[in-house]
């Protein structure tokens, strides 16, 4: 099965490597995780458990990483067994910086038990939704390692109000806002941030509408993979 997607953070690539490379904000950003250990340079056991059909059960393996261009790319291998068999898989993580953002894109292959075992749109929508998950638990980290100056200065940040109504679609919350050489940069606003602003979700509140928004996009991801798995079991078997 490929494997492939695109996540944008609010931090450089080189922070970003950094978190990539921490045992403990792993820890707090992969869902499932129940253990990660450092075996030697560059190489870790690891144990999930997974909390979803169809991929529900424990997985304990290997993860390596090689080829190390830092803070651009790396290169990732995958080893390990579950109930449902074998897991294998590899492939490329790369660092593009844009403006004060980074673009973390991923690409690559994953085996999870016999072939066939799983039907592919499932065992796909399954694993795209648990990396959504990791991006955001990493971006929650990174979010909390910021200076708490720097916090402080996004919450006076340009008010959205303010801005042209092109600008508003474009325009992040408040505090979504980061700090860079002598002023501040807006982040992308996604529809679903402008969605939960005209419904007045948050009560005007940043945070609180950050927190709709994380609800309303976990809702659908999970709608989606019941979806997923209602076509699965209704594909014919062969």
């Amino acid at each position: 099965m490929d494997v492939e997607g695109a996540y944008t953070l609010q931090a450089t690539p080189e922070e970003v490597w950094k978190c990539l490379m921490d045992q403990q904000i792993l820890r707090q950003a992969l869902p499932g995780v129940e253990h990660l250990e450092a075996l030697g340079e560059n190489r870790y056991a690891i144990r999930l458990a997974v909390r979803h059909a169809p991929l529900r059960g424990s997985y304990e393996g290997m993860v390596t990483i090689s080829d190390q261009d830092y803070p651009h790319c790396y290169r990732i291998a995958v080893e390990g067994e579950s109930r449902h068999g074998p897991v294998r898989g590899e492939g490329w993580v790369r660092l593009l910086r844009r403006e004060h953002n980074t673009v973390v894109s991923y690409q690559g292959v994953l085996q999870v038990g016999r072939a066939g075992l799983l039907p592919a749109p499932v065992l796909r929508g399954t694993t795209k939704m648990l990396i959504q998950q990791f991006f955001l638990g990493l971006a929650d980290q990174l979010r909390a390692m910021r200076p708490p100056e720097i916090e402080e200065a996004t919450k006076l940040a340009v008010q959205p109000d303010r801005l042209s109504p092109q600008h508003q679609e474009r325009a992040w919350p408040p505090e979504a806002v980061s700090a860079a050489g002598s002023g501040l940069q807006a982040r992308e606003r996604t529809p679903l941030h402008s969605l939960v602003r005209r419904l007045h979700l948050g009560g005007g509140d940043p945070r609180a509408e950050e927190r709709w928004v994380q609800t309303i996009r976990r809702t659908a991801m999970l709608a989606v993979l019941l979806l997923l798995v209602w076509v699965g079991t209704r594909l014919p078997r062969r």
